[in-house]
C-alpha cells in the first residue's frame, strides 16, 4: 500500500473566514433604511386616516422639492470635500429678486424673463464663490457663511424688508400650483433636475473627477484633473439649484419673502448626510439625497398631522443632523 508524503512545512488549508458584521457597519449600513421604515409604519399607525392618503404622499413629494433642490447643490461641492453654507441666504435673495423682476409693482418683466434672470444670477453668484475658494484659495467655511449673511442681507434691502404680493403674473404661480396628471409640477421639476445631476456625477467624466478630489485632491491634480475649474463649477451648480428652489418658492407663495430660503440650510447639509448612509456607504449621491430629503419632508408632514409645533420639528431636524452625521462617520470608518 502506498502512503502520501506530505510535506510537514506546508500549511494546511483553511476556509475563508465567513464575514460578519459588528453592530457598527450594522448601523452604518442599515440604520438609515430602517429609520426611515420604522418612521413610516409610526406615522402611518398613529394617524392612518390622514397620514396614509393619496394627498398626504403626493403633498410629500411636492414639498419636499424646493429643499431637494439646495441639497443636491451642497451634494455636489461636499463630494469635493467642500462646503457651500451660504446657500439659505442665497436663496432668499433669489426668491426676493424673482418677485422684484416680474412683479408690475417693480421692474415688469415677463415672469420667464425674471426666471431666466434669477436662474443666471444665482449660477454667477455660485461662480464668484467657486472662483474666490478655488483660485484665491479663501476657506469655503468661512466664506460662506459671510456671503449668507450679505445675500440676505440685500434681499431685504430690495424690497425694504417688505414682502411683495401684488402685481405678480398667474402663470408665475401656476409654476408650482399646477398638476399634470394630478401630480405636482414641482414633482417633475425635482426629478428632471435630480436625473440631470445623477447622469453628471455617476455617468460623466466630470463627475467622476469630482469624486476623485474628494478621494484625494492632490492625486487629481497630479492626475491632470483640473482641480479648480470643477470645484468652481460645482459652486455655480449650487447657485443654480438654490435659483430653481427660490422660484418655487415663490411661485408657492404667490409672493416674495426676504426669509424664504434661511430654513434649508440645516435640513439641506441633512439630507446629505442621511443619503451617504444609503447605497454606497460613506459617498454623498444625488439619489440618496433625494431619498435624505423625502424623508426629512416625511417626518415634517409627519409631525404636523400630529399637531407638534414649528420649533419641534426644527428639534427634531436638528437632531437627525446630528444622528446623520453620526452614522456617516460610522460608514467611512467601516470602509
Amino acid at each position: 500500500m502506498s502512503t502520501l508524503a506530505v510535506d510537514p512545512t506546508t500549511p494546511p488549508a483553511v476556509k475563508p473566514a465567513r464575514k460578519s458584521f459588528g453592530a457598527r457597519e450594522l448601523v452604518s449600513r442599515y440604520g438609515v433604511l430602517v429609520a426611515i421604515v420604522l418612521t413610516f409604519l409610526i406615522f402611518s399607525l398613529l394617524r392612518p386616516d390622514s397620514f396614509l392618503t393619496r394627498l398626504t404622499l403626493l403633498g410629500i413629494l411636492r414639498d419636499c422639492v424646493p429643499l431637494l433642490m439646495v441639497a443636491l447643490g451642497v451634494t455636489v461641492v461636499m463630494v469635493m470635500n467642500q462646503f457651500d453654507l451660504s446657500v439659505g441666504g442665497l436663496t432668499s435673495l433669489l426668491a426676493v429678486f424673482v418677485v422684484v423682476a416680474l412683479s408690475s409693482e417693480y421692474w415688469g418683466f415677463n415672469y420667464w424673463v425674471a426666471i431666466l434672470l434669477t436662474l443666471a444670477l444665482g449660477a454667477a453668484l455660485g461662480s464668484l464663490s467657486g472662483i474666490a475658494v478655488a483660485y484665491l484659495r479663501l476657506p469655503a467655511f468661512i466664506l460662506t457663511i459671510a456671503l449668507s449673511t450679505v445675500y440676505a442681507g440685500v434681499g431685504l434691502q430690495l424690497t425694504d424688508s417688505n414682502s411683495v404680493f401684488s402685481g405678480i403674473p398667474s402663470g408665475f404661480v401656476d409654476i408650482a400650483s399646477g398638476t399634470l396628471f394630478g401630480i405636482s409640477n414641482q414633482v417633475y421639476i425635482g426629478a428632471v433636475v435630480l436625473a440631470l445631476l445623477h447622469v453628471l456625477m455617476r455617468h460623466t467624466e466630470p463627475g467622476r473627477y469630482m469624486y476623485a478630489i474628494g478621494g484625494n485632491v492632490e492625486a487629481a491634480r497630479l492626475a491632470g484633473v483640473r482641480v479648480r475649474v470643477l470645484i468652481a463649477s460645482g459652486f455655480a451648480i449650487v447657485g443654480l439649484t438654490a435659483a430653481i428652489s427660490a422660484i418655487l418658492l415663490s411661485s408657492q407663495a404667490g409672493a416674495s419673502n426676504p426669509n424664504a430660503g434661511l430654513g434649508q440650510l440645516l435640513p439641506a447639509y441633512a439630507a446629505a448626510f442621511l443619503g451617504s448612509s444609503l447605497f454606497r456607504v460613506g459617498v454623498f449621491t444625488p439619489v440618496g439625497t433625494a431619498i435624505g430629503a423625502l424623508y426629512l419632508q416625511m417626518i415634517g408632514s409627519g409631525l404636523t398631522l400630529l399637531n407638534l409645533s414649528g420649533p419641534m420639528v426644527s428639534i427634531i431636524q436638528g437632531g437627525i443632523l446630528v444622528a446623520a452625521i453620526g452614522i456617516s462617520r460610522l460608514a467611512r470608518g467601516s470602509r
